[in-house]
């Protein structure tokens, strides 16, 4: 089969496009953070196995108590999920964040990254130590990716996490 000019051309823009839709799958899918959450790795979050995890979004989704019992026996619940962050109190000591944001660079075909607050709290004098991490969309560790955060990590979801914990004691 010969293709004359006309027909080469449209093949090669027809095949740039189908590239450029695999290169810049991301854009093309409206990424969620729970569905992130449920291919995290268990190494980033050990206390949870991914069946817990899984509990957890569909608890909160059915507007439920998203509470589990984790791996060292205690209760873990997730208090606030919305399509780009949520928040899980792991233990009385532990409460994890995590955001979708977007990056000014791709990492994985994406332009947007993952980033992790965890926030250790001591119960007795109240100070806290935060540490903060970045993943890709594929869960690949990134040392101090070029992010455009929106909101500080002391967003208006974790003022309704702190909302929450006085509505219901923490036991």
């Amino acid at each position: 089969m010969m293709m004359n000019s006309n027909n080469m051309r449209k093949w090669i823009i027809c095949m740039a496009a189908v590239i450029w839709g695999f290169s810049s799958e991301c854009q093309a899918v409206q990424l969620r953070i729970s569905d992130l959450l449920k291919e995290m790795p268990d190494s980033i979050m050990p206390l949870l196995t991914k069946n817990n995890r899984l509990d957890m979004i569909d608890f909160c989704e059915a507007k439920m108590k998203a509470e589990v019992t984790n791996l060292l026996e205690g209760q873990s619940e997730m208090t606030a999920l919305a399509d780009d962050s949520l928040t899980i109190r792991m233990s009385e000591t532990l409460r994890m964040d995590l955001y979708l944001v977007p990056a000014e660079e791709e990492y994985d075909s994406c332009k947007q990254v993952i980033c992790v607050v965890s926030t250790y709290q001591l119960p007795s004098t109240g100070e806290e130590d935060v540490c903060v991490d970045y993943y890709s969309v594929r869960w690949q560790p990134l040392v101090q990716p070029k992010v455009s955060i929106i909101r500080s990590p002391r967003s208006t979801l974790l003022r309704q996490d702190e909302k929450l914990r006085t509505l219901k004691p923490i036991p």
